[in-house]
């Protein structure tokens, strides 16, 4: 595989996969990227693992050791019995770490996409199928209401979406036609 083709690939698979969370509820938004969490609790605590180990390095225990004795070190405004409850004062716990923001299929396709919409309606003007641009110029990366189609020179990669996205696709993608149907 090419490093276009592999490129390709990669990028397809991960709008195909932040499409799928969207509708899952599982797509999240987490310091300006999308980021697929599937147990909530589990980010949190992950989230709080990381801020008590850069809490550890600023401030270990041995200075908590220190400031507990009298008349040495800089204590801590208030009086701890455990260097975990310090901590936890300092920078709270698992619970007290902010949701990120959850991110609707809807607020997904209209960030991501670029504008550029493509509806296939028959005779009667009723909506067949549907397709949003995602990425143009390197790659064009197309999220239609089936699948995900990238093109990069030559290559080509089609990856085809669970029946819970296509639906709520197509749903998104007729909400898009009537608006544009009513202003006739």
């Amino acid at each position: 595989m090419s490093d276009t083709a592999g490129e390709l690939h990669r990028m397809v698979l991960g709008i195909v996969k932040d499409l799928e969370a969207a509708v899952a509820g599982n797509l999240y938004e987490v310091d300006g990227d999308y980021k697929v969490i599937e147990d909530l609790d589990e980010w949190k605590e992950a989230e709080y693992q990381k801020k008590a180990e850069a809490f550890r390095k600023e401030h270990p225990e041995s200075d908590f050791e220190v400031s507990q004795t009298p008349g040495i070190g800089d204590a801590p405004s208030e009086s701890f019995d455990s260097y975990q409850e310090w901590m936890e004062d300092e920078i709270g716990t698992a619970e007290d770490v902010d949701k990120p923001d959850e991110v609707s299929l809807s607020e997904y396709l209209e960030k991501q996409g670029l504008g550029d919409t493509r509806f296939e309606v028959d005779s009667r003007k009723e909506l067949q199928g549907a397709k949003t641009l995602f990425t143009y110029g390197g790659p064009n990366i197309w999220v239609a209401d089936d699948e995900v189609r990238g093109y990069w020179g030559s290559e080509r990669v089609e990856m085809s979406l669970d029946s819970d996205t296509k639906d709520a696709l197509f749903a998104w993608f007729e909400g898009q036609w009537d608006m544009i149907k009513g202003g006739e």
